[in-house]
């Protein structure tokens, strides 16, 4: 089993693809780490308009870490 590249509390951003206009904002909170799926490991993030959405890692890279500080994030057990 590899290990998540991200953790819960993180903020990461969305690299967006053909497509992807739809999804508001950039920055998304990682509330889950979901289980290695056919190999894939995928993602429970929260964007600052509320919505929930599921994410796989290679669309996900690092938010900006200046954010990161004095987020509530709240954590689902996994």
């Amino acid at each position: 089993m590899s290990d998540a590249a991200f953790k819960i509390g993180q903020v990461v951003a969305f690299g967006r693809g053909a497509g992807d206009g739809h999804i508001r904002g950039n920055e998304f909170t990682v509330t889950r780490v979901m289980p290695l799926e056919s190999g894939l490991r995928s993602y429970r993030v929260r964007g600052q308009d509320g919505v929930e959405r599921a994410f796989q890692e290679n669309q996900l890279r690092l938010g900006d870490t200046a954010s990161q500080a004095g987020k509530n994030v709240e954590v689902w057990p996994t």
